[in-house]
């Protein structure tokens, strides 16, 4: 049964608040705990995790994947709700909410580990360390010249991209940014990573799927500068001083999911039919 659970909306949806207010509604008359608060105000999302039986997400897959990353470090599952047509990190609207409020409340969900990235980023005396569920990107900005991109295996130089930008992705990732580019899709409880180059010049276009273990190393060999991210938000200039080390977490982004194991691929025929 659930104790405590806390609610976090996009706070520029009207129709998320209204989501969050009447799903507080709901848990209270049966005895649960309920906070509510802004899901992309990174202190209210993070006080909210300590001792929460469950998050719910209300938003579109961008809240979804911003409060998870958060919570991620506290362990907490973030069940996610898509506001709109059902998304590849929830399954789950809010008409199928409202039938499943009782199912819910009894704890009969269960609990699907997404990979994460641990993401360093070095140069000009400076160290950034990043926590990502979708992808490391290094791309060419606004800049309309391709960048050239080496890339390492485990410190090994492995090739060297001339394209609009490279990726490096989780399974998670693999339906967001590496998608659009082309690259495959896979399960979600794979522990690969994935490097897919963004519109590559005279290369040949296609993702490489590496064991979760490899680390993979980014480094601009060109004199131009690129822009580096990390989730698509956390942009940086990266210049050919920097250095992007990226490596399979231990730490991993846990979902909860009320529907049945296999409704990822469900969300997939749906979204590209």
């Amino acid at each position: 049964m659930l104790q405590s659970v806390a609610i976090l909306y996009h706070p520029g949806r009207h129709r998320a608040i209204e989501e969050a207010e009447w799903l507080g509604h709901q848990l209270r008359d049966r005895g649960v705990e309920v906070f509510l608060g802004d899901g992309w105000d990174p202190q209210v999302v993070t006080g909210m995790c300590c001792d929460r039986d469950l998050l719910v997400a209300l938003g579109g897959d961008g809240t979804i994947l911003h409060v998870a990353r958060l919570a991620a470090p506290f362990g907490v599952p973030t069940l996610g709700v898509n506001l709109g047509r059902v998304g590849f990190l929830a399954a789950m609207t809010p008409t199928s909410l409202h039938e499943q409020v009782t199912a819910l409340v009894e704890g009969e969900f269960w609990v699907e580990e997404r990979s994460m990235l641990d993401v360093e980023c070095d140069g000009d005396g400076v160290s950034e360390r990043f926590l990502s569920l979708n992808e490391v990107a290094v791309a060419r900005g606004v800049s309309p010249r391709a960048v050239h991109v080496d890339t390492f295996l485990d410190g090994e130089e492995f090739m060297t991209f001339t394209a609009d930008g490279v990726l490096v992705s989780t399974a998670t990732g693999s339906t967001a940014y590496s998608l659009a580019a082309g690259g495959p899709i896979l399960y979600p409880r794979s522990t690969d990573l994935m490097i897919t180059p963004v519109a590559p010049h005279l290369h040949i276009g296609r993702s490489i799927i590496v064991p979760g273990a490899v680390r993979v190393g980014l480094r601009l060999s060109s004199e131009r500068t690129a822009v580096f991210s990390v989730d698509g938000s956390d942009e940086r200039t990266l210049t050919p001083n920097h250095s992007v080390l990226v490596r399979r977490s231990d730490m991993v982004a846990r979902f909860a999911r009320l529907g049945p194991q296999t409704y990822f691929y469900s969300a997939v025929a749906e979204r590209l039919k």
